[in-house]
């Protein structure tokens, strides 16, 4: 799945209008509920386990690819 599917699924985000600088809070459904789903559904579709400094990091789309990257290493 990706990144932005997960976006859509979590916060009904609409594709066209994320970009990297986009915060995770701008979303229209974002709250501490949708936002831990969001971090477990992303757990789950890349096989990674987040620790709460790298969830503290990721504000904004651009962060969420780069923990990302990093994790892919």
């Amino acid at each position: 799945m990706e990144l932005n599917d997960l976006l859509k699924e979590a916060f009904n985000a609409q594709p066209a209008s994320i970009t990297d600088e986009t915060r995770l809070m701008s979303f229209e459904e974002w709250d501490s509920m949708n936002h831990m789903l969001f971090i477990t559904k992303l757990e789950e579709a890349y096989g990674i386990e987040l620790t709460g400094d790298e969830i503290a990091m990721m504000q904004t789309v651009g962060d969420v690819k780069k923990v990302l990257e990093q994790k892919a290493k």
